[in-house]
């Protein structure tokens, strides 16, 4: 009885943690129009939307992680507007205010917001037992169920989950490598795009600067 109490209670432990794992909604910051752009035309200008993990209404579950580790995903529209090449992060860097950004490199902040994998072995414990016949002791307050067909549906649906949740992790990590703008070249004229992960940072009056 008390074996039986301790798995339905770890399962809807799970349940309330959140259920089923999560799928990831790539981050596209070519496809987005609603970014915030410079009041003036400056050397190198700046459009940028915070929180484009969230933006389009998905990604909740990576939205979560990333406001418990004081993250801003902010994505980038940047145009050269001088007549010479640029590299990001070589020859212009970005700006709040007055102070320098040190964006956390994708690596860093995609295993910060991952999803967790391993609470879907909790699954393991779901498994149903198809008829048969169940005795109750009462002295010990045990229950005894003999007969019937066992199905093994726990570790199928712990197998689902875990190799979900670690491939929308890995899709998190793919997508913000790809956009990560470090080391980019910019040349004159053209707009690139780029998404960075911004840590204990008010992500307002975003700026760029020539070194």
């Amino acid at each position: 009885m008390f074996k039986n109490h301790t798995r339905i209670a770890a399962v809807a432990s799970l349940f309330l943690l959140g259920g089923c794992a999560a799928s990831y909604t790539p981050i596209r910051p070519d496809r987005i129009n609603t970014y915030t752009v410079p009041m003036q035309r400056d050397p190198v200008e700046v459009g940028y939307q915070i929180d484009a993990l969230k933006a389009r209404g998905a990604n909740k579950r990576y939205a979560k992680k990333e406001a418990k580790a004081r993250y801003r995903v902010t994505a980038l529209r940047i145009t050269n507007n001088t007549e010479r090449v640029l590299t990001y992060g070589r020859d212009v860097v970005l700006m709040s205010g007055n102070n320098l950004i040190t964006p956390v490199s994708p690596g860093v902040a995609a295993n910060d917001m991952k999803q967790g994998v391993a609470i879907y072995l909790l699954y393991l414990l779901l498994n149903f037992n198809i008829g048969g016949r169940t005795d109750f002791n009462s002295a010990t307050g045990q229950a005894t169920t003999t007969g019937g067909t066992f199905i093994p549906t726990g570790p199928f649906i712990a197998g689902g989950n875990i190799l979900g949740a670690s491939l929308a992790n890995k899709n998190f990590r793919l997508n913000l490598e790809a956009n990560d703008p470090t080391n980019r070249t910019i040349n004159p004229g053209a707009t690139i795009y780029g998404v960075v992960t911004l840590r204990d940072v008010e992500a307002t009056n975003l700026h760029l600067v020539l070194r």
